[in-house]
Formats: C-alpha cells, structure tokens, sequence
C-alpha cells in the first residue's frame, strides 16, 4: 500500500554532548535529520507515511529503521548502500545555542539520485516532500530531489517543499539558484521569515508570501516564530496565532509544523485548521528537548 506522505531527504544519527563527569566527554544518541522528523511528525497524527533515502549497512543504519518503524513510518523504500556509511552529527550546546559538527560526507544518503527513486511510488502518494536541506546534500541527491517534484507533478502528487535553508552546508547564491529550480514544481511551500529574508531581502510578510505564490504554490505557510505563522491561498491569507508553549529547545519546530501541517491538510482540505492544529504540535516539540521525543501525538492535539 502506497503511503498517503512520503519525505525524500537524509536522516542522521545524532550525538548530543552532555555535561561532563570530570573524566570522560559523555554524548547521548539520539536521532536528526529535517525529513525524517518532518515524516515522524506527519505519523504521529495519525498520517500514512514513508521515508526515501538510503543508509548504510552498520549499526546506525539498523537504527534508522528500527526508529522508523517504531514511529509507523515506511522504510520499505530506503535503500541500503553496503560500504557506505550512515551520516552522524554532533553537537555542543554552549550558552547562546548549539554547535554542529557534521560527519557525512560520503554517506549513503548523500549518494542518492535520481535513478534511486521509486517512481510508480511517488505517483501514487498524495504528497512529496523535501526540503531545501535535501537539495544541500549532494549534487547527486539535488537531482533526486528534483526528479520526484517532476514525477510528483505529473502523477497528481501534491509537492511539499521546506525551504530549510542551511548555509553551512552551501553558499547563498547556490541555494537561491537551487530554490529558484524547485519552486515551480512546489504546490506547498515552508519558508520561514528569517530564512525569506536571506532568500529574497524581503522582510514584509505579505511581500514574501506574494513572492512564494508567484511561483505557482497553491500554499504558502511563512513560519514566524514567536509571532505565529501566516497562511497564504491566492484567494486568501489567514494568520495563525502560536499556541500555549514554555520554550526550552526550537529543534525540529519548523520540521514538526510542516509534518503536522501536511497531515491535517490531507485529511480535511482546511488550511486553517491544518495550521492552527500544527501550530499545536510546533509548541509541544519545543517544549521538551530534542526534534523528536516531544513532538506531540494525535489525541495530544486532537483530544476525542
């Protein structure tokens, strides 16, 4: 059975230092990686889901899917690159946030492309998503990323894009020249105010939802933080207000809401209700620590 979702990017395993005991560096494994959160979220509201990547035959790999499966999200088509390792980053929390250290190059899922991606699969699915970060990987899984908005397109699947822009891993100008690539095949797009304004030096909220709209999205949910998301149609534009939250850590917010947001939207039509039920599910993940333990489950936010 074809899931309803389907996320196309790189999950990691992710190693978060804890405080020292005075003779060793402690660091606690946990899980990453924007699609694979996004796709972890979209399940646990109760959304048919699957993942597409590729890990590698080790430990990490086996603990991917063991994650995945305890979530209700299909591995059925990650694919396992026996050789190839599975991407790991490390993090150091210091008073003003975090720093990341990365050891993916050469992953499994950096080699992904296009002749990778389950064709008939993604025509079946009533969304694709992916992000901006996917599209950062690796030449190789840009391609892959733009293959499926194509295939996508022309099965009737819905593309869900997340501007996710990282500049740690590419320069400015080729995340614009990559965005301006994906965009006219995104019916949903997830950018966020800040990352806008890198983008297009814009900072008008509704001067950059008309910019995400002239590229032909049906949808464009501008993520805003502390000031709630706005939700553009191009009949109509709706301002989410955030919920209730006590914020210790923003990790995995955006990836929540957009998971979220994609399952409710497919099961109701409603952008509103889609919005405002995600913004629920954002303000629970960061509530609690890490992008994926507290990211709320159905009758959380839906109670009945």
């Amino acid at each position: 059975m074809t899931p309803d979702i389907l996320t196309l990017g790189e999950a990691l395993i992710e190693f978060m230092r804890q405080p020292d005991d005075g003779n060793r560096v402690l660091y606690e494994q946990g899980f990453g990686g924007d699609t694979s959160n996004t796709a972890i979220a979209a399940a646990r509201q109760g959304a048919s889901v699957g993942y597409l990547s590729a890990v590698g035959d080790d430990l990490f790999g086996q603990a991917l899917r063991d994650l995945w499966r305890r979530e209700a999200v299909s591995d059925a088509h990650v694919l396992t690159r026996p050789g190839d390792p599975t991407g790991a980053y490390f993090v150091q929390p210091h008073a003003s946030g975090r720093h990341f250290s990365y050891a993916r190059r050469g992953s499994a899922a950096s080699l992904y492309g296009p002749t990778d991606l389950p064709e008939t699969t993604i025509a079946q699915a009533k969304v694709l998503h992916s992000s901006g970060l996917s599209q950062a990987i690796s030449p190789t899984m840009r391609a892959a990323v733009r293959r499926a908005a194509e295939i996508a397109r022309a099965g009737g699947t819905l593309v869900s894009f997340d501007i996710n822009l990282r500049l740690n891993l590419w320069s400015l100008e080729e995340a614009k020249a990559a965005a301006a690539d994906i965009l006219p095949l995104a019916d949903i797009v997830f950018p966020s105010d800040d990352e806008a304004e890198k983008l297009t030096s814009l900072t008008d909220p509704d001067a950059i939802l008309d910019h995400y709209l002239a590229f032909g999205a049906r949808i464009v949910a501008l993520k805003r933080g502390a000031r709630g998301v706005m939700i553009a149609t191009p009949e109509a534009r709706h301002s989410i207000p955030p919920d209730a939250a006590t914020p210790v850590d923003s990790t995995g917010a955006g990836d929540s809401f957009a998971g979220a947001f994609l399952a409710y939207y497919i099961e109701s039509g409603d952008v509103v209700q889609a919005g405002q039920l995600a913004a629920k599910v954002a303000a629970g993940t960061v509530s609690g620590l890490g992008a994926i333990a507290p990211i709320p489950r159905r009758d959380q936010v839906r109670p009945g």
